[in-house]
């Protein structure tokens, strides 16, 4: 009985420690996120006739997520990600587009992340995720605003493939260099 109950005691704790990791993993990739976001937010637009076309560094931090920790923790950091960051920015209102747009493109991610992998590479993977984030983007501002906004597209489309290849291969790299024990069960 006490072998039993000792046993037990060293799979209960051996979960423990291993959802204190995967927490400890949210965080990190949250504040990294975060961190990237906000000084991404102090350059100038990656495509200058282009609104609001950024690098994405913010993202890497979701598709490694993604990649370690699987779906549901990278849609936690995607949308501790998008609140965070609307509320230390003091972007609030950006919400509106962050959030949907996030949600759409890592749900993209997902999907090809599950399906296609190995047949299609990271990168591409993130590329997809960066037009999808943009498309979302877009539509929610042509709904907001009552404008119609779709001749951006093109241009938002090519921001997106240059920010989508570079977060893309800077996630595959980074996942390449994690140690074996930041992965946990996976």
């Amino acid at each position: 009985m006490d072998k039993m109950l000792d046993c037990a005691v060293t799979v209960e704790n051996s979960e423990r420690r291993i959802d204190t990791r995967r927490l400890a993993v949210i965080a990190l990739l949250t504040a990294v996120s975060l961190v990237a976001s906000f000084i991404e937010s102090l350059l100038p637009p990656l495509i200058p006739i282009a609104p609001g076309a950024k690098l994405g560094l913010g993202n890497i931090a979701p598709l490694v997520a993604l990649i370690i920790l699987g779906v549901g923790d990278a849609f936690i950091v995607t949308i501790l990600k998008c609140l965070l960051g609307a509320f230390i920015t003091g972007g609030v209102s950006g919400l509106m587009y962050s959030v949907p747009a996030s949600i759409a493109a890592l749900a993209v991610e997902a999907l090809l992340y599950k399906l296609v992998l190995g047949k299609m590479s990271v990168t591409a993977i993130s590329l997809i995720g960066a037009i999808v984030f943009n498309v979302v983007q877009l539509f929610v501002a042509c709904m907001v605003t009552g404008v119609d906004l779709w001749l951006l597209l093109p241009l938002l489309s090519a921001a997106g493939i240059i920010a989508g290849t570079f977060t893309g291969l800077l996630a595959y790299t980074i996942v390449k260099k994690l140690p074996m024990s930041v992965f946990g069960r996976r």
